[in-house]
C-alpha cells in the first residue's frame, strides 16, 4: 500500500496577530541598579538577563544622556562599579571613573533645586538668577558626552561576551530638552540684570573648555607616565633575567674549574704514588737474589723508600716469599750498619736466655747491660733486666729500670704496675699507693688486680692505705664490689663503723641482690650489738646464696650466745653439708651438743675440729666452755643423766623470753630427749634445700660445673669454698690446668704462698704457656722472697 502521510491546514484570517513585547526601559534598569546595590563593598552577582539589560542601558545612555536624576545616578553607580573592577585597564577606569564625577554634579544640583522650589521664593531672590543658568550648562556638558561611546565600545564588549549592538548610523544627536523646567515660576517679574547672561554662559563655556583641555592634559601626561613606568619595569625585569642568568653561568664555570683541579690534583698523586713504587721497584732489583714476584709484594707492602727502610727483617719476612737471608738482604743493602747491630742484638739476647736457663744471672745482667748500651729504646729488655735484679734481690736498680721506661712512656700500665709491687715489698706504702693510682687511671680494667693489692694491705694492717686504694678504685669503677666489702673491712679496721655503714647500705641500694654485701651488713650490726637485725640480714644473704657458708656461721654463733643450742646445732649441720671440713662448723657443734648435754657428741666434734686446726679461735673457745661447763651451766649435777637433765631447760627458757618464741627450740629438745643418738640427722630442713644441696656436691656436677662455683665463690672473697671447689675439680680432673691455677690462687689469698707456689708449677708443668699460672706464680715468687728477707 502507498505510503500515508499527515497534512495540517489553517485558516490565516482567523488568527490574531499581536505586537511584539515593547523592549524593557530605563526604570527597569534603575531598579535592577538598585537593587544589586553596585556601590556597595560586596561585588555583585549578574545573570545573563541582568548583564543584557544593563548593556541595553548604557547602549541607550550613549545615544542620549539621561536627564532624570534617579537614571543619572544609577549611571553613576554603573560607572563607579566599572571604574573599580580588576580587570579594568587603568586608562578606561580612569575615563569611567571622570563620567561618573561629571554625572553626581547635575544630580546634586537637580536636588539642590528641587530643595529651592520647595522654599518660599521670597528667601530665593538672590539667587535665582543662577537657575536658568544651570539648564544650559548641563546641556552643554551633555554635548561631549556622546562622542565618549567610541572609546568605551570595546571594554563592554571585551568583558561582558554578549550579542553587540545593532550598528547605527551616525545620526545628530537631538539636543535634550531643559530637565528642569519649574525655576521659571517662582522667578520674580522684574528682574534686576537679565543682560549679564549670555556673557556669564560664555565665561562658563570657556571654563569649561579649559577644564576639558586641562584633564586631557592630565590624562595624556598620566598616560605617559604610567607609559614611562611600565618601561622601566620592563627594562628593569629584563636586567634581573640577564644577571641571574650570568649568575648560573658563572656558577656553572666555578664547578668546571674545581673539577678540573681536583682531576689534575688526584693525577699528581697518582704519579707521585707511582713514581715512589717505581723507586722502590727500582732499588729492589739491586737486591741479590730477588724476584719479580717477591719485589712486587714488597712493593705493595711497603709502596715508598720512607716505609721501606723503617721495616724491619721480621717485618719484611711477613711479605709472601720473602725469607730470612732475603729479608737481611734488603736490610744490609738499605742500611749495611744496622744490620750488624741487629745481629749483635739478637745474639745478646740469645746469650741472655742462655744463662737463665744455666742460672748465672749476673751474666744474663751483663748481656742486657750491653744490649741497653746500643738500644736503649727497646722497652721489652728494660722489663726483663728488672725482673732480672728482683731475682738478684736488688730491688733499687730495678725500681730505676721501671722508671726508666715509665719517663720515655708515662702511660705505660706494666711498669707503674711492677714498680707499685716492688715498693710493696720495699715497705715504701705511700709511693705504692700512688703507683697503683695510676695504673688504675691508665687501664680501669686492672681494677680487680688493684683490689688484691687494697686487700693484702688491710690484711697486712695497713687500713690507712687500703682505704685511699680502694676509695680509689670505686671512683673509677663504682660496681667493683670486692673494693666495697674491702674498703667497708678497712673502715671497721679503723673503728669507723658508721661510716662502713654507710658504705654498705649505699652499696645495697645498687645493688640489693649482692649476698656478700647484705652478710657484710648483718656483721656490722652483729658488732653494734643489734643480734636480731644481725640475724635478718643472715636470713636474707642465705636466702640470696643457699650455700652461703658464712652467714650460716654467723647465725649460728648468735643463736648459741642467746641460748638456742638446738637451732645453732642445725646450723652447724647446714655448714658441715656444704663444706663437710669447716674447723668453726665442727667447734661450734661441739659447743652446741655442750649446751644441749650431748657431751658424748660434743667431745667427738671437738676432737674433729682439733684434728683440722688446734689453733683456730673457735676451737679454743669450745675448749674452754667445755673444761669450764660444770661450773658455769645451772645443772652442773650427774652429767650421765642425760634424760634427767635436759627438761629442765625447757622450763628455765620461758623466765625471760614468752614460751611462744622458742616453739621450734622445745621441739628440738624433745627430739633430743627422745633419741639422742639422731640429733645431727634432724638438721636437714625442706626437701627443696636438699635437693639444691645434693646438685652442688661433686661427685653429681662436671669439673667445668666446680670450675665456675669456684670462681664465683673467688670472686665474693670467700677463699676457703674456692679452695674446695678447686679440690673437688682436681680429684675429677687432675690433669686440669686451670683447676690447678684455681687453687693457686687461693692459697695465696688465704696466705699459704708455698702451696699456693706448688699448685702454680703443677699447672705449668701440664700446660707451660698458662698466663694466668705464670703471673700469678711471679707474684707469689716476691712475697715467699719478702718474707725470707724479713
Amino acid at each position: 500500500a502507498p505510503r500515508e502521510s499527515p497534512f495540517v491546514a489553517f485558516d490565516l484570517s482567523t488568527i490574531e496577530w499581536e505586537s511584539p513585547r515593547a523592549d524593557p526601559s530605563a526604570a527597569d534598569a534603575v531598579q535592577l541598579i538598585h537593587l544589586l546595590g553596585l556601590d556597595g563593598p560586596i561585588a555583585p552577582t549578574l545573570s545573563v538577563g541582568d548583564a543584557d539589560l544593563l548593556h541595553r542601558f548604557l547602549r541607550d545612555t550613549r545615544r542620549s544622556t539621561p536627564t532624570h536624576p534617579e537614571e543619572r545616578d544609577a549611571l553613576a553607580q554603573v560607572y563607579r562599579y566599572l571604574a573599580g573592577c580588576a580587570w579594568m585597564p587603568s586608562h578606561l577606569a580612569s575615563e569611567y571613573r571622570l563620567r561618573a564625577d561629571t554625572l553626581s554634579p547635575g544630580a546634586a544640583e537637580t536636588a539642590e533645586s528641587a530643595e529651592g522650589l520647595a522654599e518660599p521664593p521670597v528667601s530665593e531672590v538672590a539667587r535665582s538668577p543662577p537657575l536658568p543658568e544651570s539648564t544650559p550648562t548641563e546641556a552643554e556638558d551633555s554635548e561631549p558626552l556622546p562622542e565618549l561611546p567610541s572609546m568605551d565600545l570595546e571594554p563592554e564588549e571585551e568583558e561582558i561576551p554578549g550579542p553587540g549592538p545593532d550598528p547605527f548610523r551616525p545620526l545628530p544627536v537631538p539636543e535634550p530638552e531643559p530637565p528642569l523646567p519649574l525655576p521659571e515660576p517662582p522667578v520674580p517679574q522684574p528682574q534686576p540684570e537679565p543682560e549679564p547672561e549670555p556673557e556669564e554662559a560664555h565665561v562658563d563655556e570657556a571654563e569649561s573648555a579649559e577644564f576639558e583641555a586641562m584633564r586631557n592634559a592630565i590624562e595624556v601626561e598620566k598616560a605617559n607616565l604610567e607609559a614611562t613606568a611600565r618601561s622601566r619595569a620592563e627594562e628593569l625585569l629584563t636586567k634581573e633575567t640577564f644577571l641571574v642568568e650570568r649568575e648560573r653561568a658563572v656558577a656553572s664555570k666555578e664547578r668546571e674549574v674545581e673539577a678540573q683541579s681536583k682531576a689534575v690534583t688526584d693525577r699528581l698523586v697518582a704519579l707521585e704514588k707511582d713514581a715512589a713504587r717505581r723507586d722502590v721497584l727500582r732499588f729492589l732489583g739491586t737486591v741479590p737474589g730477588m724476584s719479580e714476584a717477591q719485589a712486587d709484594v714488597i712493593a705493595s707492602a711497603f709502596p715508598d723508600m720512607a716505609s721501606l727502610e723503617s721495616a724491619d727483617a721480621k717485618a719484611l719476612t711477613q711479605c709472601q716469599g720473602v725469607t730470612d737471608a732475603l729479608a737481611r738482604a734488603i736490610r744490609y743493602e738499605l742500611v749495611p750498619g744496622e744490620v750488624d747491630e741487629e745481629q749483635v742484638a739478637t745474639r745478646l739476647q740469645e746469650e741472655a736466655l742462655a744463662f737463665l736457663g744455666e742460672g748465672d744471672y749476673e751474666a744474663a745482667l751483663d748481656c742486657y747491660d750491653r744490649l741497653l748500651r746500643d738500644r736503649p729504646e727497646q722497652m721489652s729488655v728494660w722489663f726483663d733486666r728488672a725482673e732480672l735484679l728482683v731475682l738478684l734481690g736488688r730491688k733499687e736498680e730495678a725500681l730505676e729500670s721501671y722508671q726508666r721506661v715509665i719517663d720515655v712512656d708515662r702511660g705505660n700500665r706494666r711498669a707503674w704496675f711492677e714498680r707499685a709491687n716492688l715498693l710493696f715489698g720495699l715497705d715504701r706504702l705511700p709511693e705504692a699507693v700512688d703507683a697503683l693510682k695510676e695504673t688504675l687511671r691508665i687501664d680501669p680494667a686492672k681494677s680487680g688486680d688493684i683490689v688484691l693489692k687494697a686487700e693484702q694491705l688491710r690484711r697486712d694492717g695497713h687500713p690507712n692505705e687500703a682505704v685511699v686504694l680502694f676509695q680509689t678504685i670505686l671512683d673509677v669503677n663504682p660496681a667493683e664490689t670486692r673494693a666495697v666489702l674491702g674498703l667497708g673491712d678497712a673502715l671497721l679496721g679503723l673503728g669507723d663503723s658508721d661510716t662502713a655503714e654507710t658504705l654498705f647500705t649505699q652499696a645495697l641500694g645498687k645493688n640489693p641482690q649482692n649476698a656478700m654485701i647484705v652478710f657484710r651488713k648483718g656483721e656490722l650490726l652483729e658488732q653494734k650489738g643489734r643480734w636480731g637485725a644481725a640475724i635478718q640480714y643472715y636470713n636474707r644473704a642465705i636466702a640470696l646464696k643457699w650455700n652461703f657458708v658464712s652467714p650460716w656461721l654467723a647465725k649460728a654463733k648468735i643463736l648459741l650466745d642467746h641460748g638456742r643450742a638446738s637451732e645453732a646445732l642445725e646450723c652447724f649441720d647446714k655448714v658441715m653439708s656444704f663444706d663437710a671440713e669447716d674447723v668453726e662448723a665442727w667447734a661450734g657443734k661441739a659447743r652446741a651438743h655442750a649446751v644441749l648435754g650431748n657431751h658424748e657428741a660434743a667431745s667427738d666434734a671437738l676432737q674433729r675440729a682439733e684434728r683440722l686446726d688446734p689453733e683456730n679461735p673457735m676451737v679454743l673457745a669450745a675448749r674452754k666452755s667445755m673444761g669450764v661447763s660444770p661450773a658455769v651451766e645451772p645443772e652442773p649435777g650427774p652429767v650421765r643423766e642425760v634424760p634427767k637433765q635436759a627438761p629442765r631447760k625447757p622450763e628455765e627458757e620461758p623466765e625471760p623470753e614468752p614460751a611462744g618464741d622458742f616453739h621450734s627450740l622445745l621441739k628440738a629438745f624433745e627430739e633430743i630427749e627422745e633419741e639422742p643418738q639422731s640429733t645431727p640427722a634432724s638438721a636437714p630442713t625442706d626437701a627443696d634445700f636438699r635437693s639444691f644441696i645434693e646438685s652442688i656436691e661433686p661427685d653429681r656436677e662436671e669439673t667445668q660445673v666446680l670450675l665456675q662455683l669456684a670462681e664465683l665463690a673467688l670472686e665474693g672473697g670467700d677463699a676457703r669454698m674456692a679452695l674446695l671447689r678447686y679440690e673437688q675439680a682436681i680429684e675429677q680432673d687432675d690433669r686440669n690446668a686451670d683447676a690447678w691455677t684455681g687453687k693457686g690462687v687461693s692459697l695465696q689469698q688465704l696466705e699459704r704462698y708455698r702451696e699456693g707456689l706448688a699448685a702454680y708449677d703443677r699447672a705449668l708443668s701440664l700446660q707451660p704457656g698458662h698466663e694466668l699460672a705464670t703471673k700469678w706464680r711471679a707474684t707469689c715468687l716476691r712475697h715467699l722472697e719478702s718474707e725470707e728477707s724479713e
